[in-house]
């Protein structure tokens, strides 16, 4: 059987890189996480009550599991056209939010710009793996990552210089998605290896030996459930920090916004952290990183007031967040028969116990505070870390669970 030769498999350059941590940052932090930093100019502009917000924030999750599992079904395949159709959506979601004239063209706008990021992820994980040597590959998916971090930064920026001028700060949104789309596009050497391509996915195949036929979907099991706990226990925090640090810390709108500047530098410096994910173990990288998000929800609720410790739990929590999402990218690269396939799964598991977690939370609120809320939600996290620790045996961890190395 032929075997693939690995010295001559393309490797994207540095553009590829910037490219898609640009995607990821338009699709993400951007185009659907900066819909909670805007809320309060939307508010203004039109009849948004709290309760249309909440559904319009959960109808997004469910569009985003929607085109996560397109992406789920065509990305392994087509990962261009996923490709297009993220920064597609993205930019014309956020085209449409910058222009809408109505509350109802404004929702749809919203929903069509989440669709953005359940397209991007198992797109790019399928275009890092074809663009990027498998040694280096672990490594490059993190910093591929990290960019929700940077989306983060720049939403909170974009809140506070052009708040009020929101419609421009959302035609940038959607300049920045295509400009992302459009150098991934560009900079993806794998298209211009279609033979060598086959080749390389003919060696996957075989390499995978025992694995289960299809998607390998069922050696997901236990990372699909500590997906969805971890997704539990950091919904407090993204749904409700912010109302936390302003109804009982007391901060300013400017001051709560400047933490989630915080959060998504921290999310960004996750970056600093690709080379020592490449080199470690998920049995030893995931209880670390959402050990570390428990830690950072808790140091939260324990005083909102001060503005120290409200920006260090904010920074902690968006490097610590953005680090355990790229562990389950890294955790179905090692797993599942399909990378992008299952990274898709992971991440509709994640964002359907953020939803979980978002009703919990906000039920504990009103029934017993906030203290008791962020409470349960760092337990969540910490259920994941110690379910992981108990299932995957260590022996397991030095060969199955352990990125990518260069292929014998």
């Amino acid at each position: 059987m032929k075997r693939p030769l690995q010295p001559s498999a393309p490797t994207a350059g540095p553009l590829f890189a910037v490219a898609a941590v640009t995607l990821i940052a338009a699709t993400y932090g951007l185009a659907r996480l900066g819909y909670g930093l805007f809320l309060p100019a939307f508010s203004a502009s039109f009849e948004l009550t709290p309760a249309v917000g909440g559904l319009l924030s959960s109808g997004a999750s469910v569009i985003y599991c929607v085109s996560a599992g397109l992406g789920f079904v065509y990305a392994p395949r087509r990962p261009r056209l996923m490709t297009i159709l993220a920064g597609t959506t993205a930019a014309l979601g956020s085209a449409g939010i910058a222009a809408a004239p109505s509350t109802g063209f404004f929702a749809a706008a919203v929903l069509l710009a989440g669709m953005g990021a359940g397209f991007a992820s198992p797109a790019l994980v399928e275009l890092v793996q074809r663009n990027t040597k498998p040694i280096h590959a672990a490594k490059r998916q993190s910093v591929v990552n990290s960019g929700t971090g940077f989306g983060v930064v720049a939403a909170g920026l974009l809140a506070l210089m052009l708040g009020s001028s929101w419609r421009l700060a959302w035609a940038l949104i959607a300049v920045i998605a295509v400009a992302g789309m459009l150098g991934v596009l560009r900079a993806d050497v794998s298209r211009r290896h279609s033979t060598k391509g086959a080749d390389d996915d003919a060696g996957r195949r075989e390499r995978s030996g025992s694995r289960q036929r299809g998607l390998g979907l069922g050696e997901l099991k236990w990372p699909l459930t500590a997906a969805f706990l971890y997704g539990v226990g950091c919904a407090a925090v993204w749904v409700y920090g912010r109302t936390l640090l302003e109804d009982q810390g007391g901060m300013p709108v400017a001051l709560s916004a400047g933490a989630w500047i915080a959060l998504g530098a921290g999310g960004a410096a996750a970056v600093l952290t690709a080379p020592w994910l490449a080199r470690h173990s998920v049995r030893f990288t995931w209880p670390v990183t959402v050990l570390a998000t428990a830690a950072a929800t808790a140091a939260m609720v324990l005083a909102p007031g001060s503005t120290a410790l409200a920006f260090a739990a904010a920074a902690l929590f968006g490097l610590a967040y953005t680090a355990a999402t790229s562990v389950l990218i890294i955790w179905a690269t090692a797993t599942a028969s399909s990378s992008a396939a299952g990274t898709s799964a992971l991440f509709i598991s994640l964002i359907l116990g953020q939803a979980a977690g978002a009703a919990l939370t906000g039920a504990l609120i009103e029934a017993s505070g906030f203290g008791l809320a962020f409470a349960v939600a760092a337990a969540a996290c910490g259920v994941s870390a110690a379910g992981v620790i108990a299932r995957i045996k260590p022996r397991n961890t030095e060969d199955e669970l352990r990125p990518s190395r260069a292929t014998p």
